[in-house]
């Protein structure tokens, strides 16, 4: 009873340090935004003692923001979409087949190596490749968003369905069903779950990143994305803190309205994967 007392206590413990770590930045963040200049330096912590929507006001009348902002949707939906297209049926290919050609089974292999692979190795030939062939802009960002998230994403896939019983899909064959016929109307309606987790994943990912941008999207201004929109109110010597907490405050709206949408799917959908698997 006592180590049952201990063990919940040191749960706890870690469960409130992991909110702090969470829920701080996230405060400071906020009420950073809704200060102005003076008040940020001298009450960092505390709240504002006038609020500011100024800072929010600036950011939303200028039109690089929407153009910023345009950049990140078409970037992340571009990308989410041709990812839950091709990686299903490229799983499903690999996971019926791969004990059976060595091909597939190379292939299996050879995606999950590319998993530990640090894009920091990936990183210099991958921009010169891309700017020799000039797509050091969005279509560029999409194509090598798509690619980073092949391995993982075929890799979390391949070990879902290789946890799913093969019956339905040889009833399916012996009533005549076609290959294509069998992956869309059985396979793909169970793969739900985990291909909603591979999309919530990725999007978190594409959205909130400033590496690849940063190499890929700095020819021009018009190409930028809402992390690196960030830093247009830096200067040489002075920065504007307050309207870029208020245009992070922005980036993180977007994501967080759809996530608070759809918070029942996505929590049902992970939670069957993770059960199913």
């Amino acid at each position: 009873m006592v180590k049952k007392k201990i063990y919940n206590s040191i749960i706890i413990l870690i469960l409130s340090l992991g909110t702090c770590v969470i829920f701080i930045p996230f405060y400071l963040t906020v009420v950073s935004a809704l200060k102005n200049m003076g008040e940020l330096f001298d009450n960092f912590f505390g709240l504002p003692k006038v609020w500011v929507l100024d800072n929010f006001k600036y950011v939303l009348s200028r039109p690089d923001y929407f153009m910023a902002l345009g950049n990140s949707c078409l970037i992340t939906g571009t990308a989410i979409v041709f990812m839950v297209l091709l990686l299903p049926m490229c799983s499903y290919a690999i996971s019926r087949r791969r004990f059976n050609s060595k091909f597939y089974n190379f292939l299996y292999f050879f995606m999950v190596a590319g998993i530990f692979i640090p894009f920091q190795v990936k990183m210099l030939p991958m921009v010169k490749l891309m700017s020799q062939i000039g797509l050091m802009n969005r279509q560029g960002a999409i194509l090598l968003y798509i690619a980073n998230s092949t391995c993982e994403g075929i890799f979390l896939l391949v070990g879902y369905l290789a946890s799913m019983p093969t019956d339905l899909e040889e009833a399916a064959y012996i009533d005549g069903a076609t290959t294509n016929q069998v992956f869309c109307k059985i396979v793909r309606p169970i793969m739900k779950p985990i291909i909603s987790t591979v999309v919530i994943k990725n999007s978190l990912w594409i959205w909130n990143d400033y590496f690849m941008p940063s190499l890929v999207l700095n020819q021009s201004n018009t190409y930028r994305t809402l992390t690196l929109y960030q830093y247009s109110f830096k200067a040489e010597n002075t920065t504007n803190f307050t309207v870029a907490f208020a245009v992070m405050v922005l980036s993180v709206l977007p994501i967080f309205i759809i996530y608070c949408i759809f918070q029942k799917k996505i929590v049902a959908g992970m939670m069957e994967g993770a059960v199913k698997g």
